[in-house]
Parts: structure tokens; C-alpha cells; sequence
């Protein structure tokens, strides 16, 4: 479940920017057997069999005996639709994929031909359309299907298969369904261009000003929708004015990228259009002076679902203006389920922390690092199985293990397609033993005043950090946290020494050190178990004789020492000044 919902955030909000295509006739006919979505976003559609009649499908899913329903039956001939759940609620059709989804019933069986006539499939071509349509589910079929019950690792949005879900013990829609005639049908409905095409305009959500001045302009012929930008051009290295558009993109795959805007004599001749893709960025300059009003294509290049993707424009260009509209993602092909990464290899840092590395998979919008103490563990996911999330990247390092334990572990890459896991040689890798640390050495305590004392001492070799301690007795110090008078701070793996101001003047403080690592720890005590701050008095008024000092308010007041030097030339000062 971590890992789908993981995956769920690559397509949620992904908006539909096609065509309204037509809402068939719906017979509201509900049925009790359904719960909640739980606010998990619509990305999918599963096509099922009845394996029955459409009026014994329709019963059966009615019964709250059952166990089980559906959003919608289509009957055999394709005259009739019953609507039996609503799409905002859960429907019981397709097990791990019922939050995420939408299921569709076709009266017939998997295994006749004679189940798709072309009564039924129009039907289906025209509620799937709809349902694309009004929920933004991507009008593509995925491939690939779940590896078993327990792994539930198919996780693709789009048009999908009861057998893609539940290959252990289901078929439908069967061999005998057209999955390329449904996606072909479905987008035919939809109008021109896949719903995995993504338009963003200078109005759009996707597009920001990323810097520089962007004025609005109305009047040009030849714009995408209502108006455009545009800035005055620079002609130094940099751009001073950027602007951009980021798509959300329901899949990964390759894209064509199109810009579109109004020519004019006055334009650029090469608007600098860069755009970052899977493989990097590739800058192509435009001629905005011709092929206004059209779609002017930068090229084909591979993206990541999501909002990774984008293209900037800057307006380090030829005179006089820069012209920013809209631009255009086509999906060419989608990508398929992320490959296994390579080259996986793990190094101990230490005694508890193991860095892995992997190989980039391509097009893999994300990873996971399971570990677990046994092969069996690893496979089952159970026991001492561990998993994380660890994005886009492809090194992680997981730490706070347990010193001298053995690790079997794998990298998971995945897409909004599906995944695969890549699995290292040798499989496992072991920690060493570890050990405490050596006590630090050479403590030594410094009376700065009244209110202060410097600690200090020779770092310990194997430490991670200190725990400093401090209290008014010798007993309040053994005994620890919850002693009337006993203090402590933790101190970081590099520290040699510590100030500690805020003490009471003219109290002795017993103190030790305390060095640790993931392995335990020691204490070390001072060769003097004692210091004792100087006593401090809190006159503002100066006494005849003693040094000067501050006191806590910042006043300055005397205390123990030589007679000031100030209090032995002032009389000379005077005697000096009668002349």
C-alpha cells in the first residue's frame, strides 16, 4: 500500500484538455455494496466480464451478500447502462485497485469471442470516453500485470484489465477484447490528440514569470487564446527576463514539444527556447518573425511523469521583443514499466550506516531501498523487512542499523507504469562488530568568573558526540537525570571544549564527560573532581581599592585583586592639572 500510494501522486491533478465528447444514457440503479474513497483521486478504469447475463450481473452486484459491485454494467446488445455506485465511491470490483478506480461491467464472458459485438463495444467506446473526460484518467492501456496477490506491484493508471489486477485468478476482459481498438475509439471520442497531451498557456497554472519584466499583450494577430506576453530583448550573455511553462504529466514517456505564438516583424529570430527533459536540456532558437499562429515544433524528448519536466524562454535574443504564449507536450509513446537498475553496490560506512548506489533506470520516476535480514524476510516482505522511498536519486544511505547483523537488500525503480527490482552481487552485505569509544582524555576546568566555567579536554578516538555533565555534588552527579542540582548539553562528534555561563558564583560544580557512538559509551572524570566559581558582589557602588569586573547586570563592580592602576595615577592627574 505505501508503494501505491507513493505512485498515486505522479498523476493526481492531472487535468483533461480534449474535447467534451458525448455523455451516453445512465439508469441510476444503486446498489448498498460500497464505502468510501478515503480522497484517493480517480486515475483509472477496469474493464471486467460478467461472466453471466447483464440481469443476473446487475442482481448479483445489488445483493449486499455479495461482497461485491461495480460503477456501471453495460448490457449485451449495448442498449442499456446501469449505473450501480457512484464514481465518487468506492466500488468492490477489483481489490487493491478499487480506491483508485472506476469498474466496468460488460455482460458476456472472457472467453467468447462472440462477447464483443458491435452492440456492446460502442457503448463501452462511449462511456469510457465520458469517464476520461470527467475524471482525467488517461485514455492509454498499460502494460504489464501484477506479479502475485501478496506483491500488488501493478500500479498504472489508464484503461486497464481485471487481469492486469488479479492475474492469480482472473481473465477478463479475456484474449478475444481489441485493447488497441478501445484506446483508438476512446480518443477518437475525445478529439483530436491523446489525453496525455498537456497545452499550457501564459494563463495557465503551469506557467510562471521566472524573472525579468513580462508585459501583457491583446492586439497581435495569430495568439493562443486570449493574449500572450512579451519583454524587451537583452543583448547581453543572460537573459534578464525568463519566463516558463511545467506541465503536469499523467505518464512518462517521450513528448513532442511545440511552441505556439503571434509573428511580427519586430520579433526575435532566436528565441532562445530551452527544455529540460529526462536526458537534460536542449536549447532550439525560434524565428518569431514567421510561422505565427501554428504549432512550431522544438522536437521529441523523453519526460518523467509529474512536474519535473519544463521549458524556459529568455529574452538574451536579436531585437526588438520576445514572445511568450503557449506551449504544447504531445505524447508520442509512453514509457513502460521502470527497468531494473544496475550496477547495485552497497559500502559500510561504519558500523551501523550502509550507503547504496544503483545505476539511473530510464524513465524511473522514483525509487525504493528494501533491506531485510534474510533472504526470506527480503522476498515476503515481512519480518525484519524494511522499505523506503527514496525519490528520484540514485544513492541513499540508511543508518542506525544494527552493528554486526547481516543485510539482504534490493533497489525497486518505478513509473506510473509499473516497476522492477534490481538485485545486487553478492546479495547481502554484513556490518562489523563495532566498539564503544576510547574515553576522552586530559580534562581540565577554567574558572572564566563568577558565572562561568570553560570545560575542556582531548577528543576521544571512535566518538560520535559528548554528553557533558554537571552538578553540585558528588552524589547529584552519580545519580544522573532527575538529581536536584545535576545539568547536562549534548555536544557534537568534533567539540574539544564548552563554555558554561549561567552558574551560581561561588558554588562548586563536580563534573565528567561523556563520549559515545552507536556501539555505547564511557565516562571520563576529571583528575579534580571539583571547581568552585568566584564569588561576586552585587554593588553598583565602586569600594575603596579591588579590581573592577562586570557583574550580571552589565554594571561594573569590584572585586578581589590589585588596586586598579586608573586609582594609583589619578592623584598625579589631579596635581598635573593645579599647574
Amino acid at each position: 500500500m505505501v508503494r501505491i500510494l507513493a505512485l498515486l501522486w505522479l498523476v493526481a491533478g492531472a487535468c483533461c484538455l480534449f474535447g467534451q465528447p458525448t455523455q451516453p444514457t445512465i439508469i441510476w440503479d444503486p446498489s448498498p455494496n460500497y464505502n468510501s474513497r478515503g480522497g484517493v483521486t480517480i486515475d483509472s478504469i477496469v474493464i471486467h466480464t460478467t461472466e453471466g447475463s447483464y440481469s443476473g450481473a446487475v442482481s448479483w452486484l445489488k445483493n449486499p451478500s455479495s461482497g461485491a459491485s461495480a460503477h456501471y454494467v453495460i448490457k449485451e446488445n449495448g442498449t442499456e447502462i446501469k449505473q450501480l455506485v457512484a464514481d465518487s465511491n468506492r466500488a468492490w470490483h477489483a481489490t487493491y485497485y478499487n480506491s483508485r478506480s472506476i469498474g466496468i461491467e460488460c455482460a458476456g464472458y472472457a472467453g467468447q469471442a462472440s462477447t464483443w459485438t458491435q452492440g456492446i463495444l460502442p457503448a463501452l467506446y462511449d462511456l469510457v470516453a465520458w469517464l476520461c473526460y470527467t475524471h482525467g484518467v488517461a485514455a492509454v492501456h498499460p502494460p504489464g500485470q501484477a506479479t502475485s496477490q501478496s506483491q500488488q506491484d501493478f500500479n498504472s493508471p489508464g484503461l486497464v484489465g481485471h487481469y492486469q489486477v488479479q492475474p492469480w485468478n482472473r481473465t477478463d476482459p479475456g484474449p478475444h477484447f481489441d485493447w488497441n481498438a478501445l484506446v483508438t475509439e476512446v480518443n477518437n471520442r475525445l478529439g483530436t490528440g491523446s489525453s496525455n497531451d498537456r497545452i499550457v498557456d501564459n494563463v495557465d497554472p503551469g506557467f510562471s514569470v521566472v524573472s525579468g519584466s513580462w508585459s501583457t499583450g491583446t492586439s497581435a494577430a495569430g495568439k493562443y487564446g486570449a493574449d500572450y506576453r512579451f519583454a524587451g530583448n537583452t543583448t547581453g550573455g543572460a537573459p534578464t527576463a525568463v519566463a516558463e511553462w511545467r506541465p503536469n504529466l499523467p505518464t512518462g514517456g517521450d513528448y513532442e514539444v511545440a511552441v505556439y505564438y503571434p509573428a511580427g516583424t519586430n520579433r526575435a529570430d532566436n528565441a532562445p527556447f530551452t527544455v529540460t527533459h529526462a536526458n537534460g536540456t536542449s536549447t532550439v532558437p525560434v524565428n518569431q518573425q514567421i510561422n505565427g499562429g501554428a504549432w512550431v515544433v522544438l522536437g521529441t524528448y523523453p519526460f518523467f511523469s509529474g512536474t519535473s519536466g519544463h521549458v524556459r524562454l529568455g529574452n538574451n535574443c536579436n531585437p526588438s521583443v520576445v514572445l511568450a504564449d503557449a506551449v504544447r507536450f504531445r505524447s508520442i509513446t509512453i514509457a513502460p514499466p521502470a527497468p531494473a537498475p544496475t550496477g547495485l553496490t552497497a559500502t559500510a560506512l561504519n558500523a551501523t550506516d550502509i550507503q547504496f548506489n544503483w545505476n539511473w533506470s530510464a524513465y524511473a520516476d522514483g525509487y525504493f531501498v528494501d533491506i531485510a535480514q534474510s533472504a526470506a524476510d527480503l522476498t515476503a516482505m515481512t519480518g525484519t523487512f524494511q522499505g523506503a522511498g527514496v525519490g528520484r536519486v540514485n544513492t541513499f544511505t540508511w543508518q542506525g542499523l544494527t552493528p554486526g547483523a547481516t543485510y539482504y537488500w534490493r533497489v525497486w525503480a518505478y513509473n506510473v507504469a509499473g516497476g522492477n527490482h534490481g538485485y545486487p552481487t553478492p546479495a547481502s552485505i554484513t556490518l562489523s562488530a563495532g566498539s564503544p569509544p576510547t574515553a576522552p582524555t586530559g580534562l581540565v576546568a577554567t574558572v572564566l568568573g563568577d558565572h562561568e566555567l570553560r570545560f575542556t579536554w582531548t577528543a576521544a578516538t571512535g566518538q560520535t558526540g559528548y554528553w557533558l555533565d554537571i552538578a553540585q555534588s558528588a552524589a547529584d552527579l552519580t545519580a544522573g537525570p532527575g538529581a536536584p542540582t545535576f545539568q547536562n548539553v549534548q555536544l557534537a562528534a568534533g567539540a574539544t571544549s564548552y563554555d558554561w555561563t549561567g552558574l551560581q558564583d561561588n558554588t562548586t560544580y563536580y563534573w565528567r564527560l561523556f563520549a559515545y557512538n552507536a556501539n555505547g559509551g564511557v565516562h571520563a572524570y576529571p583528575a579534580v573532581s571539583g571547581v568552585m566559581t568566584t564569588g561576586a558582589s552585587h554593588s553598583h557602588d565602586l569600594p575603596t581599592g579591588g579590581g573592577k569586573k562586570k557583574d550580571d547586570s552589565g554594571c561594573t563592580a569590584a572585586g578581589a585583586g590589585a588596586l586598579p592602576l586608573v586609582a594609583l595615577l589619578a592623584p598625579l592627574w589631579r596635581r598635573r592639572r593645579r599647574h
